[in-house]
């Protein structure tokens, strides 16, 4: 008797839930406009700056504890209680570590198309009415000077994405986060750069972006003093994130498992079987 299987299909072979990649995309790109429109005022990112702020922080918690331990304090670090110094301020949007985030929690693929989408959306959005970057977005926002680093987005929640996937270890969390910022960082400031050189050398312009005599101003503000709290916050939010990788899992199931094999049967050889 031969049995001969209909199904020619290779058992085994998941296909990925659509549905699923799709509400992780579209997940990953709300995370992306909740990062875009938060901000807060920090203290501006430099050493001696931020020297300041921790000795003003730690007077005033100093200054909580009792009269007796605040003598003993001052007996041994009178420095504390001097007069903390004026502090400069600035304001910090966390779209760097949020992209961090979107690849550690979705992996390369899904996070370049989320980012992807984000970015489509700030060039198109304001003409439905969606405006998802800091300045309103639009067709002529690539003339804007922090444009490079929102493409850096893409390189930074690929890369980390890339590097952390099947691999969550603290060491592959570490190298994700540190690899995803510094090449979000350097296509922004190698885009600065670029935009300046081809206005400024090849069409002999100094003045046609508003922005081009204060490019390295621009450089320091957005890479040098962002670039700590980047990490802070990277770090902060992966910890977070860590939990919620299974989500990726169970929405990215296989949508159909393979069909069982079915099988019929040689008529002529059941009817010698059966006839012997």
């Amino acid at each position: 008797m031969h049995l001969v299987a209909d199904n020619k299909r290779i058992p085994g072979v998941k296909r990925k839930s659509f549905l699923g990649q799709l509400v992780l995309v579209l997940l990953g790109t709300q995370l992306a406009f909740f990062g875009s429109f938060t901000c807060f005022e920090v203290p501006t990112g430099t050493g001696s700056n931020l020297v300041k702020y921790a000795h003003r922080e730690v007077r005033n918690l100093v200054l909580t504890a009792p009269a007796e331990a605040q003598s003993k304090i001052r007996q041994y670090v009178p420095a504390i209680f001097d007069e903390p110094q004026s502090i400069r301020y600035s304001t910090y949007v966390p779209l760097a570590p949020t992209a961090v985030a979107i690849g550690y929690i979705l992996g390369a693929r899904l996070a370049l198309w989320a980012v992807g989408l984000f970015l489509v959306l700030g060039f198109f959005g304001p003409t439905l009415g969606v405006y998802p970057l800091a300045s309103g977005g639009g067709l002529n926002y690539y003339l804007e000077p922090g444009f490079g680093y929102l493409l850096g987005m893409l390189a930074a929640a690929t890369m980390c994405g890339w590097i952390t996937n099947q691999r969550r270890t603290s060491l592959t969390q570490m190298t994700g986060i540190g690899a995803g910022l510094l090449s979000l960082h350097l296509i922004g400031v190698l885009y600065l750069i670029g935009t300046y050189l081809y206005f400024y050398v090849l069409e002999g312009s100094k003045s046609y972006l508003e922005w081009q005599p204060w490019i390295f101003q621009y450089a320091r503000n957005l890479s040098w003093y962002a670039l700590p709290y980047d990490f802070v916050l990277a770090f902060m939010l992966v910890g977070l994130a860590f939990p919620f990788r299974w989500l990726v899992d169970t929405l990215v199931s296989s949508d159909a498992t393979p069909a069982p094999k079915k099988v019929r049967y040689d008529r002529k050889a059941l009817d010698e079987l059966v006839g012997n």
